[in-house]
């Protein structure tokens, strides 16, 4: 079936819920439904109707912006019980004079800048009315949970299909800090398997009410197999509200762990009292400011050595002027062109291909069109260590031995004199700094874990000054992909057993395979 005059799929959020998962949300809420005043804000082919309409409910309301939806849905639910609204459901949450005791179903997920300014309008109003404005709308689905919160009855149930980034994103700490000061009944459910298999985003089940006989101050997190039993649960938690706790996800681990890590963390200094730390060169356009030695060559022009992959350095603790050279030889674009010297714009060849950038457009985007002149790239400073914000499985510190600059890709650090860097770096790799990684950051499709440059540089680390062969010993095993458990064992032994018991780094081990799951299935 084809919609909307065949609109992007993205641009509208138009991503049905699967019916295995539809149904069993609907059964898991039966014993609210009887006589129940239900909305579903976001109607689709009213799939959501289908499964409600099992059951003795007083009445159905279905909100739909597109019309042929809603025409599809009244001709297949013809029903005295259920009104399809033809509507925007920001508009109309704002406009009717309704209640619900339930309100159902799986928003749209559509970034901030695909909203119309009406939308958003219409957004700011429901803010104010909730006396929420701290509450930042940067996807459409933040909209949709505050509309439900207008329209909600006093001891009413929101039951959405959320993404995961829902629970773990800055941008949504603020609404869940709301959520946790409105309810008394929060539960999460994700999903061991992916739900929606043509997308690289997981997606969440977010339960909030407020019961009145339930007084437990705590947030249930749970992880159930798949879609198709929401029932069956693999793991389950529960941890105390007003924390607060920045991250739902990680309601993963108990209230006794987090207060463990808490008391383990107080023992050492963070990352950024060793030194300054900074995040890498941002050119604005790596294609046209970052060539091969064959273009420098020709062009004979100014440049600077940087890497602007993790993937030119790939898995090694040290980093040195051999590896790059190699880079070279295998024709990596890895010359930053310094277009603004002197000597550089003697070239006529440099002339020209700035006028190519013109051309193109390159000076009007954002990055440079705030540089001045837009080719003048600002230089950070080298770091004796990098660290890729990104990472699948295992966190990567380089010790900048090849004496390289970066992109964004990485944090700069600069160690004050009386650090040694590849000590430093060999110290990082223990079970309590990677645990900590995964605590502080965030995940997005694939599994790829992101630490922005406060939860970085907020990461605790036991510093020693370590022997140069256990440093290679390290260098080895990582180059040779072995595995997490084996790298931190190595390393705990030499930088964590004198200060930490030996339960305490197994909970450690525990508290860490646990986290690294949510996101890599």
């Amino acid at each position: 079936m084809i919609w909307v005059n065949d609109m992007n799929k993205k641009d509208i959020g138009e991503y049905y819920t699967p019916n295995d998962l539809v149904k069993n949300m609907v059964y898991a809420i039966k014993n609210e439904l009887t006589n129940s005043e239900i909305l579903e804000p976001s109607a689709g082919d009213g799939r959501f109707i289908k499964y409600l309409n099992q059951f003795k409910v007083k009445r159905i309301d279905s909100i739909e912006l597109f019309k042929e939806k809603c025409d599809y849905i009244k001709k297949r639910y013809d029903k005295s019980n259920v009104e399809v609204i033809n509507k925007d459901f920001l508009e109309y949450s704002i406009s009717t004079n309704k209640k619900y005791d339930i309100i159902i179903g799986n928003p749209p997920y559509i970034k901030k800048t695909k909203i119309s300014s009406e939308q958003l309008k219409n957004s700011n109003k429901l803010k104010e009315v909730l006396d929420c404005k701290n509450i930042k709308v940067e996807n459409m689905w933040v909209s949709f949970i505050l509309g439900a919160l207008n329209l909600l009855k006093k001891n009413g149930v929101i039951f959405f299909v959320l993404p995961f980034e829902f629970l773990q994103v800055n941008y949504s700490e603020e609404l869940r800090l709301f959520l946790e000061k409105k309810f008394n009944k929060i539960e999460i459910t994700v999903f061991n398997k992916k739900v929606f298999p043509d997308i690289e985003q997981d997606v969440c089940l977010l339960y909030v009410t407020n019961d009145v006989n339930f007084d437990k101050e705590y947030i249930k997190y749970k992880i159930v197999e798949d879609d198709k039993n929401i029932n069956k649960i693999i793991y389950e938690s529960k941890i105390m509200k007003n924390k607060p706790l920045r991250k739902w996800t990680n309601s993963i681990i108990s209230d006794k762990e987090t207060e463990m890590l808490k008391k383990i963390i107080n023992k050492f200094s963070k990352i950024n009292e060793f030194g300054n730390i900074s995040p890498g060169i941002v050119t604005g356009n790596n294609n046209y400011f970052i060539k091969n030695e064959e273009f420098i060559k020709l062009t004979k022009s100014a440049n600077l050595p940087i890497i602007s992959k993790s993937v030119l350095i790939g898995n090694k603790l040290l980093f040195e002027k051999k590896d790059f050279n190699k880079l070279i030889k295998e024709e990596k674009s890895v010359f930053l062109l310094k277009l603004t010297n002197s000597d550089s714009l003697v070239s006529d060849t440099l002339k020209k291909y700035i006028k190519i950038g013109e051309t193109k457009k390159y000076h009007k985007s954002y990055k440079c069109s705030t540089h001045k002149p837009w080719y003048n790239v600002p230089i950070i400073k080298k770091g004796d260590l990098l660290f890729f914000k990104r990472y699948h499985v295992l966190p990567r510190l380089v010790v900048n031995n090849a004496n390289v600059y970066t992109t964004d890709i990485s944090y700069n650090i600069r160690l004050k004199e009386k650090y040694e860097k590849c000590s430093f770096a060999f110290c990082f790799y223990n079970s309590l700094t990677l645990t900590m990684c995964e605590y502080y950051g965030r995940f997005y499709g694939g599994g790829v874990c992101e630490l922005i440059p406060t939860e970085f540089k907020s990461l605790p680390i036991p510093y020693t000054i370590v022997d140069l062969k256990s440093i290679k010993k390290l260098d080895y095993m990582i180059k040779n992909n072995f595995s997490v458990e084996e790298i931190t064992n190595f390393v705990d032994n030499l930088v964590l057993k004198e200060i930490l018991s030996d339960e305490e780094i197994a909970n450690l081990h525990i508290i860490r395979s646990r986290l690294i799951s949510r996101r890599i299935k």
